[in-house]
């Protein structure tokens, strides 16, 4: 499935909005979310975004599969030395303000762009870029829904396979297997520094309550030192609580979703604290408003905790294990704008698509929570990506 033209032109169209009002000629972008988000296909490219004018997308490899993936001209580059000639056959003037994704470019690369653009004064479009990724448009809200219904479909998958004395590696394996077979696309992408996630977090009882590097509420033991968060080697018993925390994929975009199996009753407080998140998370999605800051309803959520819970010292962590957000922004990326979280100015629009994932983490007993994917419409709050049931799963 190709991206469609119209749907390329009007990202393009947007950014240039905002290249002309930061005052920058142009944006050179090579961030493999953003160059797919930009011209449709995930080859090796850099994107040239002048101000006005069509975009240049400069292939390495594989040029003739760029060709045929994008709708845009793409144009066989040789080296990064060559992308100033391509931009002045172009009838482009060369950038005096070049904008460059700086949150996530290394230092050795800057240097070459610095040494390619030597008269340009090189400058960060990384928010920019972010900020207008985080608003989906229908085309991309078709493909979350996709992706929401084969997550789903495993899940389900999950619920008839468990057993007692099954290894969480092995529910996570059988799992992913179910996923790819349906369409799951693998990748799961990350922008941030260091950023690692596969696939899933599937951890029970006690185990689920460990933290680790991954800036996440539940992260999981990890199988060794090596792999510090998700699934061990360990076998699943009745009766603890077994975080299932899944992200399928397709045409890159992703929909995160956690859900809480047990093998039999859970104790009467883990049962009470996950139907206490199941109404935080209504609370939350009621409060995702056109024209809301972000980090307003953050501090309110953790106010209602606070006040109506026994658990606020459990809420998103536990001890230095805390985390400082409530829900963070998803698409081709798993840890996009906005995040509802300490601090965040972002105001939120229609069209942002957020994972919102309040849990309680009791250590040395296990975790109960929920998240799901939605979409910011309108004053009745956002609407439900994720599709799958919301109760608690007792097998």
């Amino acid at each position: 499935m190709k991206v469609p033209i119209t749907e390329l032109q009007e990202r393009v169209t947007n950014l240039q909005e905002r290249l002309q009002n930061q005052g920058m000629e142009g944006a050179l972008l090579v961030q493999r979310a953003d160059t797919l988000y930009y011209t449709g296909t995930a080859q090796n490219v850099h994107v040239y975004i002048p101000k006005a004018g069509k975009p240049l997308v400069l292939a390495f490899r594989d040029f003739v599969r760029a060709q045929q993936e994008s709708s845009w001209e793409v144009i066989q580059l040789k080296g990064v030395s060559k992308i100033p000639s391509h931009i002045r056959d172009a009838g482009l003037p060369s950038p005096e303000r070049l904008g460059l994704e700086l949150d996530v470019l290394p230092v050795n690369q800057f240097e070459r762009y610095r040494k390619t653009f030597p008269e340009a004064l090189l400058v960060d479009v990384s928010s920019e870029v972010r900020l207008q990724r985080a608003v989906k448009s229908e085309w991309e809200l078709a493909r979350l829904e996709e992706s929401a219904q084969i997550l789903a479909s495993v899940l389900e998958f999950a619920k008839a396979v468990v057993h007692p004395g099954m290894t969480e590696v092995e529910l996570e394996g059988l799992a992913e297997g179910k996923a790819r077979a349906l369409g799951h696309e693998g990748y799961v992408r990350m922008r941030g520094f260091d950023s690692e996630f596969h696939f899933s977090v599937i951890s029970a009882g006690a185990r689920a309550a460990v933290s680790s590097c991954f800036d996440g509420p539940v992260t999981g033991q990890g199988i060794s030192i090596a792999h510090p968060h998700g699934a061990t080697m360990a076998q699943i018993r009745s009766g603890e609580p077994i975080v299932v925390d899944l992200v399928t994929v397709v045409h890159g975009y992703q929909i995160d979703q956690t859900r809480i199996l047990s093998l039999g009753p859970l104790s009467e407080e883990l049962t009470k604290a996950y139907e206490l998140t199941r109404q935080i998370e209504e609370k939350i999605r009621a409060a995702l408003i056109p024209g809301k800051v972000a980090g307003e309803i953050y501090e309110e959520i953790l106010t209602w905790v606070r006040e109506n819970t026994p658990y606020e010292k459990n809420f998103m962590g536990y001890g230095a294990g805390q985390v400082r957000f409530v829900g963070h922004g998803v698409g081709l990326e798993l840890d996009e704008l906005p995040t509802i979280s300490k601090g965040s100015q972002e105001v939120l629009r229609p069209g942002m698509v957020v994972a919102i994932e309040p849990k309680f983490v009791f250590p040395g007993v296990g975790v109960v929570g929920i998240e799901d994917t939605m979409v910011v419409e309108a004053e009745m709050g956002a609407r439900y990506l994720s599709v799958s049931p919301r109760e608690l799963a007792v097998l």
